[in-house]
């Protein structure tokens, strides 16, 4: 069994298994990034996806307590100005974990451009 060869985002050497017949355990294989993604994206996507139903569902609730004069407009207002705040943390986060996303994929794209160099090859 060998070391994966692939390249950690903090600089380090992964410590995970080659699959068999190759240099990369399954987080590095090139040949499973488009996988990688796919799995990466699923997951980004379901919190905030939940966070957004319960967000909505929380206005509906709102809107239909001041329209039925269960909630003052006033305190209506507010809630609404607080469910705001919540919306843009969100999507704060979301521009957050893209950033991660492309700052990891690039340090991973930097580190194979070196490996391929130290190799003699050529890139591309």
């Amino acid at each position: 069994m060998t070391q994966c060869i692939g390249v950690k985002p903090n600089g380090g050497l992964c410590k995970g298994v080659a699959q068999r017949g190759s240099d990369y355990c399954p987080a590095h294989d090139p040949a499973r990034k488009e996988a990688r993604r796919r799995n990466a994206s699923k997951a980004a996507r379901s919190k905030p996806g939940r966070e957004i139903k319960d967000l909505k569902a929380q206005l509906e609730d709102l809107a239909d307590g001041v329209l039925s004069g269960e909630t003052e407009p006033k305190v209506g207002a507010v809630v609404t100005q607080i469910l705001n705040a919540r919306t843009r943390l969100l999507e704060t986060e979301r521009k957050i974990r893209e950033t991660e996303e492309l700052e990891k994929r690039l340090e991973e794209l930097e580190a194979a451009h070196e490996r391929q160099a130290e190799r003699g090859g050529r890139w591309g």
